[in-house]
């Protein structure tokens, strides 16, 4: 069996009086893992501790092989073992994208510098704009030589953290179709925060949930969706309706807890309910209904 991209153990965290709590969990070559949940959930923590900038409470995190050195005891990151795309970059804005690309490849020399750079400008679209300073490219092309920076080491984890979360839908989309092929490429592994569900959907080959600190269900994003633990991890991907459990209602509800739940498009007609607004969705249009004193979604 192959050495796993990353692998944490029993990893926990501790801020102030909040325990976060990933448990273990395994990332192969070639695969791309998004992290979903709620803002303060605990994505970026783990990214953090991925990455070496925390010190585990307990646990480990081994990328290929071998335990992260975290800066307290490295004191400076190694980028060699996890490629890093920040949400703003970090590029320098007078030198160009080649330049910036190029600026971690000092020990190489310069024939396999030059080629380097040339394979990931043309991998991520860069080609005719590497000369420019990056200054004058646009907020997609900037996080394009970013990744491309972060890939200048051919690191065997690329690690992102909502680093696409201000460009428009279509640069977003083609930016993620380019990093999955290149990690499927490189088998590199890739680890991803994203704010939108469908995006994770499109890229992810696995799915790991983040609520209150815990890595609460990981697995192929289909059964995930298909089979989510609970309403707050289904309510990430659709509308979805909530009341509580011992309410009258017709429909295939799901219980959770003292309540249950079902999505916006599998409620049934119900009689005498109410249209009091009906709003326009990408996917159709959806209603909100009152009915017995209770307030609910029907696509």
């Amino acid at each position: 069996m192959s050495t796993p991209a990353v692998d944490i153990q029993d990893l926990k965290f501790a801020f102030d009086t909040t325990t976060f709590d990933f448990g273990s969990a395994q990332i192969q070559p070639g695969q791309v893992v998004v992290l979903l949940g709620p803002s303060g959930a605990g994505k970026s923590t783990l990214m953090r501790l991925l990455r070496g900038e925390l010190d585990p409470l307990e646990g480990t995190v081994h990328i290929t092989g071998e335990q992260v050195q975290t800066r307290k005891k490295a004191l400076v990151l190694n980028e060699t073992r996890a490629g890093w795309v920040p949400q703003l970059d970090d590029l320098q804005p007078m030198l160009s994208a080649r330049e910036n690309i190029a600026h971690h490849l000092l020990r190489l020399d310069e024939e396999e510098r030059e080629e380097r750079v040339d394979r990931l400008l043309t991998t991520m679209h860069l080609k005719g704009y590497d000369a420019l300073p990056v200054r004058s490219l646009s907020g997609g092309q900037r996080q394009r030589v970013s990744i491309a920076k972060a890939m200048a080491n051919e690191p065997p984890v690329l690690l992102m953290d909502e680093s696409l979360a201000q460009l428009d839908l279509r640069t977003k989309t083609s930016i993620l179709l380019d990093v999955k092929r290149m990690v499927r490429e490189t088998q590199t592994a890739a680890i991803l925060v994203l704010h939108d569900p469908t995006d994770a959907l499109m890229i992810a080959d696995e799915l790991w949930v983040i609520r209150d600190g815990a890595l609460v269900q990981k697995g192929h994003p289909k059964t995930i969706v298909n089979q989510p633990e609970s309403h707050a991890i289904a309510g990430l991907f659709d509308h979805i309706n909530v009341v509580p459990r011992d309410v009258d209602i017709p429909g295939s509800w799901r219980l959770d807890g003292e309540e249950k739940w079902l999505f916006a498009h599998e409620l049934p007609a119900l009689e005498g309910a109410e249209v009091l607004e009906v709003f326009t969705t990408p996917s159709g249009q959806m209603q909100l209904l009152a009915w017995k004193g209770l307030e609910l979604l029907k696509k």
